[in-house]
């Protein structure tokens, strides 16, 4: 069983390696824009958070025999809201981690009022988007970049 609770965005290191997980599996996907996710570390990543008040953040963990097996952030600006980030481990997978986690992020949204809540998802992650899909989530616009 594991337990699933918020924590301060100050405390956003424990999911560091976390975090790190996820962007090397979004390296190894993406057929285009691999330095992207080279480049970022995460410290640039979660200082763009940290600055935001406690209104506009939410940072959930998931724990399982003291070890933390997944996380979801999401921030509100301007009445919109978006799940900034979500990531369980592979082996956590299936049990519902991410469902619960995210699931308490789009109430968090909703009972905030926003406008609209959204998600960005990379193109090549095919597993991501049909997760997303189950919860609600529909394609509303594609966003293409040159390389």
């Amino acid at each position: 069983m594991y337990k699933i609770f918020d924590i301060d965005p100050e405390e956003v290191g424990v999911i560091e390696e976390l975090w790190e997980s996820n962007r090397i599996f979004h390296q190894k996907i993406s057929r285009h824009f691999k330095e992207l996710y080279t480049s970022i570390t995460f410290e640039e990543r979660m200082q763009n958070l940290r600055n935001r008040s406690r209104e506009e953040i939410k940072v959930t963990v998931a724990q399982r025999d003291g070890r933390y097996i997944g996380y979801c952030i999401s921030k509100i600006t301007g009445g919109k809201g978006e799940l900034e980030s979500l990531h369980v481990t592979e082996e956590s997978r299936g049990l519902g981690v991410g469902k619960t986690l995210s699931s308490k992020h789009l109430e968090w949204m909703k009972g905030r009022g926003c406008s609209s809540i959204g998600v960005r998802v990379a193109y090549e992650n095919d597993d991501a988007i049909s997760f997303y899909r189950k919860l609600g989530f529909f394609p509303n616009t594609l966003c293409l970049q040159l390389k």
